[in-house]
């Protein structure tokens, strides 16, 4: 399953950052799930805050545990 979405970090005054990100994530009864989407971050924020963040949201809809399969973020311009 591919689903693509756009998250907003908590929020915090100052500058904010668009990364793009793809992860892929088995549950502990095999279900797979890789999705897509637009991150906005605020100045500060960290590529383990940014996975933190993604993880909690797919723990909140898959629940524990789950096995990262795969993950990538990157700035979101060319």
């Amino acid at each position: 399953m591919t689903t693509t979405s756009k998250h907003t970090a908590p929020a915090a005054a100052g500058t904010t950052t668009e990364f793009h990100y793809v992860t892929t994530v088995q549950t502990s009864k095999g279900v797979l799930n890789t999705r897509d989407g637009l991150l906005t971050v605020p100045a500060g924020y960290t590529r383990r805050d940014c996975f933190h963040h993604l993880m909690s949201q797919l723990r909140e809809e898959y629940g524990d545990p789950l096995s990262v399969l795969y993950f990538a973020l990157e700035p979101n311009h060319l």
